[in-house]
């Protein structure tokens, strides 16, 4: 099984006021049938907020999964700039496998990188 590194504080969204900044601000947006990443920038460091609600995701074993796995990925992906991210889950997120979890993360950040381009000119 694969090793989990530590994940910082530093590089999470804590507060309510946190994500609610992203929320009513929110300045980019990316959406799957499984996911929805909304961004917003952020002029110091790069922080990462996960909404996997039980609503969505019945087992927690699969709500922490599916954590472990976009903490992960965040961690290993290099993003354009500093921005805040909050990832939410929709139904039928649990019924992804890790691989393909990864590769729906993958193309989301890729539509989110190609916004940013997109903004930028």
């Amino acid at each position: 099984m694969k090793q989990f590194q530590k994940y910082p504080g530093s590089a999470r969204l804590k507060t309510p006021e946190d994500y609610r900044g992203v929320f009513d601000h929110c300045s980019l947006r990316a959406s799957s049938r499984h996911l929805l990443i909304l961004s917003i920038p952020n002029p110091q460091r790069s922080r990462l907020g996960l909404v996997v609600a039980k609503k969505h995701v019945k087992l927690a074993c699969q709500r922490n999964r599916i954590k472990r796995v976009v903490r992960e990925f965040f961690r290993n992906t290099a993003l354009q700039s500093p921005k805040d991210l909050v990832v939410l889950a929709r139904p039928g997120l649990s019924e992804l496998s890790n691989n393909e979890l990864r590769t729906v993360l993958g193309s989301l950040w890729a539509k989110l990188n190609a916004a940013q381009s997109e903004r930028e000119r």
